[in-house]
């Protein structure tokens, strides 16, 4: 019994300086900290002339209203693509097929078809052709309100703090015909932004 607590005894004592002489190693480190992750914000805000939304009475074949504007402003901090829809909410099927609409760009001045170089017809047509989901934030204005970072062409996003100005008008197709006759309908405008960071 002597003999085995003996060589347990030596054993042990063996593995301690193995085990001691085997941990002796060379090491280092570095440390990067403070790496922080933060994400940014998606936000449009919808402002306009004085004359949205459109409200018309007495409205016959081939009236139109003035031009008016919105302007899609990124209050965001992220670029974004703006795009546009059209629905109707409630009235007449027959009225609604033979509203017309005009939607460009205001153009270098941010007036309202003057005539001014950057002016450019983004739509001219019946409502109810228009496709949902149109582009309208396309185009390179002087001011910079759209991204120029020479990534491509067209630049078509907005730059956080900027706004891109739309002007537009709508009226009643001068083909129209009596079915249309003292009937109402409503529709909503729809500005999506997309984030883009082409």
């Amino acid at each position: 019994m002597k003999n085995i607590l003996a060589s347990l005894l030596i054993i042990t004592a063996v593995a301690a300086v193995l085990i001691g002489t085997t941990g002796a190693v060379f090491s280092d480190q570095k440390v990067i900290a403070g790496n922080t992750v933060a994400t940014g914000t998606l936000e449009l805000t919808l402002n306009h002339s004085a004359g949205k939304p459109f409200y018309i009475t007495d409205g016959y074949p081939g009236y139109t209203t003035p031009w008016e504007y919105i302007d899609i402003y990124n209050s965001g901090t992220l670029p974004f693509e703006a795009l546009m829809s059209f629905d109707k909410t409630s009235g007449d099927a027959d009225l609604y097929d033979q509203l017309v609409i005009k939607l460009e760009s205001a153009g270098g001045d941010s007036i309202c078809h003057n005539g001014d170089f950057g002016e450019y017809v983004i739509y001219d047509g019946l409502i109810k052709d228009f496709t949902d989901g149109t582009l309208v934030s396309s185009l390179n204005f002087w001011h910079l309100a759209n991204e120029d970072d020479g990534s491509g062409s067209p630049a078509d996003n907005i730059r956080a703090g900027y706004s891109e100005r739309i002007c537009q008008y709508i009226g009643i197709d001068i083909d129209a015909g009596n079915e249309i006759m003292g009937k109402t309908v409503e529709f909503s405008e729809i500005v999506d932004a997309v984030q883009d960071n082409d």
